[in-house]
């Protein structure tokens, strides 16, 4: 009998300067941000709340959380609406992140042996859990706790 192997399905994001991994279910939507509410005062990875559905959502870019300049948003920039989730049951301030894609998304699927630590990327980034490889390449998993902190700690 062949041996089953369970897979990850994933959602792979293209950003400018990386492409990042995360758990599909994490992804309530692509979309094209239409309008944005500029924040005053505010830090250059946050570009403001975008109208999602009815609800505000804080949109970011992952490029300046890492220290680099981002692109200006138009209409032609899409963005992931990432679900919030809470740890340890707590409630979330904000039920929805909106991060900015430069690229097309990709679905895939991947077993837990595909994933490799990545030693040589010393890069680090407040959005990225860990740098991994897949099959060879070079691949960021998404912190969305991390995330959910930075939007928090803009609130306090």
């Amino acid at each position: 009998m062949a041996k089953q192997t369970r897979s990850i399905k994933c959602v792979i994001l293209t950003l400018r300067s990386q492409n990042v991994i995360l758990p599909d279910a994490l992804v309530a939507e692509i979309l094209s941000v239409k309008e944005i509410e500029d924040a005053a005062n505010k830090p250059e990875w946050y570009l403001g709340n975008m109208i999602w559905h009815g609800i505000a959502v804080p949109l970011l870019s992952f490029e300046a959380a890492g220290g680099m300049k981002h692109a200006k948003v138009n209409l032609n920039t899409q963005a992931a609406v990432l679900h919030a989730v809470a740890k340890d049951g707590e409630e979330v301030n904000h039920p929805y992140i909106g991060l900015v894609m430069s690229g097309v998304p990709h679905i895939s699927s991947f077993s837990r042996e595909q994933f490799k630590f990545d030693s040589d990327a010393a890069e680090d980034h407040p959005m990225i859990a860990q740098n991994v490889r897949i099959n060879g390449a070079s691949v960021s998993i998404l912190d969305i706790d991390a995330m959910v902190d930075m939007v928090d700690k803009l609130a306090a």
